[in-house]
């Protein structure tokens, strides 16, 4: 597992059933983007088919987090695949849907759903 930490957001990678699981909790804003962006880097270096994205703990999201997002999007449709989230509290759903990512992510309500890769 590893795990960053700086100011006010974590990231840990898990590997659950060979899908990568990146579990972020607190805030992924300006401050925090680039850690959180050299941390998932060696998991974008590899053939990804499929990530999915924890946002149980995810309090706030800015345009600079967006942007990590829409990098992970990228590498999982560049390699034939989709990126999935979960458990999204609502303040961050209507911001992924008022900004237009909605169509580019699989949305489940909690973790074995995502795992199962059922659609909400």
């Amino acid at each position: 597992m590893n795990n960053t930490a700086s100011g006010s957001v974590f990231a840990q990678v898990e590997h659950v059933r060979g899908i990568p699981i990146i579990v972020i909790t607190g805030r992924l804003d300006t401050t925090n983007a680039p850690l959180f962006d050299e941390h998932v880097a060696p998991l974008l270096a590899g053939a990804c088919t499929r990530i999915l994205l924890d946002f149980s703990c995810l309090t706030y999201i800015s345009s600079a987090g967006l942007r990590s997002i829409i990098r992970i999007i990228k590498h999982t449709a560049v390699c034939g695949g989709r990126t999935g989230i979960f458990a999204v509290p609502a303040h961050i759903l209507e911001l992924i849907e008022i900004s237009g990512f909605q169509p580019l992510l699989d949305i489940y309500p909690d973790r074995e759903t995502a795992l199962i890769g059922s659609p909400a």
